[in-house]
């Protein structure tokens, strides 16, 4: 079970990728450690996440267009 506080990093992060997608930056670990103000080895533990929010994100924006 996730605590509340990784669910509110999970939202936090997902911001984050959805921000930089929109504003046609490249969703990379530095700029997104530069944006939740944390070390990009930090966020290397959650690769996973950032992948699928990052697909979910993409496929979201081909079903608008």
């Amino acid at each position: 079970m996730m605590s509340e506080q990784e669910a509110n990093f999970i939202v936090d992060l997902y911001g984050a990728i959805k921000k930089r997608v929109d504003e046609g930056l490249n969703v990379t670990l530095v700029g997104l450690s530069k944006d939740l103000k944390m070390r990009p080895s930090e966020l290397a533990d959650y690769l996973i996440d950032i992948t699928r929010i990052l697909n979910a994100i993409e496929e979201e924006k081909k079903k608008v267009r």
